[in-house]
């Protein structure tokens, strides 16, 4: 049987709109059922049993738990382990980058017959005893004064040490000798005066002023022009002809730098060590040696090969993302020190030292950076408290400021390998025919060779990046949360959307229904037919969707049918099949459409009052 019922649309009244909160709680309940995390959906069925229910809501909790456990795990793992070093893909020439300074010291900073006459009652003779590290007590000189504007030091070093050119009797870099004193130049060093090769010139290296002892020379007529050179940045092209901070030229001895040391040891008036000879040090050309600790022994009597292994250290750019403080390392621009130009650890430890010595002796060492200007050099006056500073560099506030002093994020180390062997003891050819102006008895006393060398034409570095970024995190953490219960960022969407922004579109931003008059057609201004529904969150039930077209007056004929199932599953047509007929309908009219949202109560005035059943 077919039942037509007329209603008259003028009979719309919607109900009063609900709070935030309850229409939130509302969309809330509905959220298991249509998000997309697992298993949610059937924690909310209530047609499956308790059982059932309880199964997957321990399955979601054990899941969730998991995944949380991992997000932590990766959070930590991100925050303890910011950098990783790998091998760079990419090889270095050896001709790309400097060839390693190298100093050396003679192990005795006194002349004997420029140093034999002092009287032990005289100045000289104290500072003596300073450049040979002899216990001596200072205390009578706590009130001297300088005699003159030269009387340093530094100028008592240079004075009555050996010089470069009285150290080096034969020097080759590469496959042509050339003159030591184009290669070496004095420097003052913690040891005293010892002569290097191949440092940045001071111009480039310090701020502040310094006083070169002497500078290169030039004795082939060409001039050897400084320039600049910095880990990150490299050498500064176009480069001259001749520069320094020379590059290497080949592998191997012949193409490397090869010295003999003369170190007269019948002029020996005391040695830092216990035995005759020079300390050595290689390091990068913009560091500063610290070669009293860190100096190699070379033997006497001994032509020694150092053979160059080279670490070069760089850092990805995205390393700047993560702070000095968690890489442990700075980039140059990152940290500035008081003295030097380039930041180095071992320029920014020296500096922590010289602001104890400062702070205790109110002076700064000759061989230390001037940090502040203008500060007084420390002479014999200051002897007394120079040695218990010495013993107090390890003091709370130095220690504070050395732990400042984080690696660099670029560096450039080398590390040698000795192979040593003595001169020839009976007269025999030797290769070098420059060893044939020497007897035997010299070249086992005085003489040391030393060759230094690369092994390898190309380096292979390491490169400092972030371990973990944000995008990696990211994707560890997703990829476990949705394996575990199917999260993704959508579904944040969704809580946002169910939580706030769905509850919040329904009570203040709802369009409300058109109401229509008894002459509409049904037909919109545009031409459209007219689609009623109500809020889910005003009206709490199923709701009727009315797409018809309507006559002049208003009234509209639906024919409706509805099935006993349907009846049965939606309380709206439960009720109503009761009414209309009770056993049922089935739906005849194209008409009719029924979604979830509104209850058929709030369309005015009760079923029977609406429809007319024939």
């Amino acid at each position: 049987m077919v039942y037509t019922a007329a209603m008259t649309l003028n009979n719309f009244k919607p109900k009063e709109k609900q709070s935030f909160l309850k229409c939130m709680e509302t969309n809330l309940k509905r959220f298991p059922i249509e998000t997309a995390l697992n298993g949610l959906k059937y924690i909310n069925d209530k047609e499956r049993n308790m059982w059932e229910r309880g199964y997957y809501l321990l399955s979601f909790v054990v899941n969730f738990l998991m995944g949380i456990y991992m997000t932590i795990y990766f959070l930590n793992k991100w925050k303890s382990t910011p950098v990783i070093i790998s091998v760079n893909s990419e090889t270095t020439s050896i001709t790309d980058i400097p060839f390693p300074s190298v100093t050396f010291c003679n192990m005795n900073q006194a002349i004997r017959s420029r140093v034999k006459d002092f009287s032990e009652n005289s100045p000289e003779y104290a500072l003596l005893q300073k450049i040979c590290f002899r216990k001596f007590n200072f205390t009578g000189y706590s009130n001297f004064k300088p005699r003159c504007e030269g009387d340093t030091l530094g100028k008592f070093i240079t004075k009555n040490s050996q010089s470069c050119s009285e150290m080096f009797v034969f020097c080759k870099f590469g496959p042509n000798e050339e003159n030591c004193t184009d290669l070496f130049r004095e420097i003052l060093l913690d040891e005293g005066l010892c002569c290097v090769f191949n440092q940045v010139h001071p111009l480039f290296l310090f701020k502040g002023e310094h006083k070169l002892i002497r500078d290169y020379t030039s004795s082939n007529g060409s001039t050897i022009i400084p320039i600049k050179w910095t880990f990150e940045d490299g050498y500064v092209k176009p480069l001259p002809k001749q520069f320094y901070p020379r590059p290497a030229l080949g592998l191997g001895v012949s193409m490397g730098l090869t010295v003999v040391l003369n170190a007269n040891q019948d002029e020996y008036f005391c040695s830092s060590t216990n035995g005759a000879g020079f300390k050595m040090l290689l390091y990068n050309p913009i560091d500063l040696p610290h070669i009293k600790e860190a100096g190699l022994p070379i033997e006497l009597g001994q032509q020694t090969r150092v053979r160059l292994n080279t670490r070069i250290m760089s850092a990805a750019p995205t390393l700047r993302e993560v702070s000095p403080k968690e890489r442990q390392c700075y980039f140059s621009d990152e940290k500035q020190l008081l003295f030097y130009k380039y930041y180095t650890r071992r320029n920014c430890e020296l500096e922590c030292d010289t602001q104890l010595i400062l702070r205790l002796c109110n002076c700064i060492p000759f061989n230390m950076p001037m940090i502040v200007e203008n500060s007084s050099v420390c002479f014999l006056q200051h002897m007394s408290c120079l040695d218990m500073a010495n013993h107090l560099l390890d003091d709370e506030q130095t220690k504070a400021c050395k732990r400042e002093c984080l690696t660099g994020c670029h560096d450039l180390l080398y590390y040698p390998d000795f192979f040593k062997a003595s001169f020839i003891k009976r007269r025999y050819q030797v290769q070098d025919p420059f060893f044939a102006n020497f007897s035997e008895e010299m070249m086992q006393h005085d003489l040391a060779q030393v060759s230094i060398y690369y092994k390898y034409n190309f380096v292979r570095g390491h490169i400092k990046a972030p371990y973990t970024g944000l995008t990696e995190f990211l994707s560890q953490t997703g990829g476990v949360l949705g394996l575990m219960i199917g999260f993704s960022v959508m579904c944040l969407a969704e809580i946002f959307y169910f939580g706030f922004l769905k509850s919040f579109i329904d009570v203040y931003l709802r369009r409300p229904p058109q109401k229509l008059s008894p002459t509409d057609d049904g037909v919109g201004g545009d031409g459209k037919s007219i689609n009623m529904q109500e809020s889910a969150c005003e009206l709490n039930s199923p709701v009727i969707a009315l797409s018809s077209s309507l006559n002049s007056a208003a009234m509209t004929s639906l024919t409706m049918s509805l099935s006993e199932s349907e009846s049965e599953t939606s309380p709206l047509l439960k009720g109503w099949g009761r009414t209309m007929h009770p056993s049922g309908l089935s739906v005849s009219s194209p008409f009719v459409s029924l979604t979830t949202g509104c209850a058929l109560e709030s369309l005015g005035p009760t079923p029977e009052k609406l429809y007319n059943f024939s």
